[in-house]
């Protein structure tokens, strides 16, 4: 997996919960590399399933939680680190659809050993149907993408996971119908 997935998410518990914690969280998962990750180095997935484990040990959240507030807070930070990209869509469901045939391109292109998840998106009416599928459990991180997306579009459209999700394979519905109880 990239180095930026892991060095933002050391940002990420930095400011979410404090220098120390995120510290606590290297140390305590007991990384072959000590947690000295570059955003542009190669890291075993298992080491930030390993983080997010350790993080949610210490802080009393569930690991999924964690993953989804990260994905949000990645998505911010896309925003920083990539506005030429993130600046060319004018709204969610253009960006969404063009995660898999356009953006991870880019990525492909900025990290040629990169291996992104596959996004696909399809607009039937007011709805746009996400699918994500990756040789990794993180579908968590996917939600909280795709959530922050549509806030920072001012998209106010119900976001909900399909009842046959997995961590490694999930579809996301997002419709102006409210989520089903």
């Amino acid at each position: 997996m990239k180095g930026i997935i892991f060095t933002e998410l050391v940002g990420f518990l930095e400011t979410r919960y404090g220098i120390e914690f995120a510290d606590a969280v290297i140390t305590d998962s007991d990384l072959e590399n000590d947690g000295a990750f570059t955003s542009v180095g190669n890291y075993p997935s298992r080491d930030a399933l390993t983080m997010v484990g350790i993080a949610a040990q210490l802080s009393g959240s569930e690991g999924p939680q964690i993953c989804e507030d990260y994905g949000a807070w990645l998505y911010g930070r896309f925003n920083v680190l990539f506005p030429e990209i993130m600046a060319r869509y004018a709204s969610a469901d253009a960006l969404l659809i063009h995660v898999g045939s356009h953006i991870h391109e880019e990525v492909r292109v900025l990290y040629p050993d990169a291996k992104p998840p596959q996004i696909d998106a399809v607009t039937d009416g007011n709805q746009l149907t996400v699918t994500y599928r990756s040789h990794r459990p993180m579908a968590h991180i996917a939600y909280g993408l795709i959530r922050a997306c549509l806030d920072t579009y001012g998209d106010l459209r119900q976001l909900r996971w399909a009842a046959d999700a997995r961590d490694d394979a999930a579809t996301f519905i997002i419709s102006a119908e409210e989520a089903p109880q």
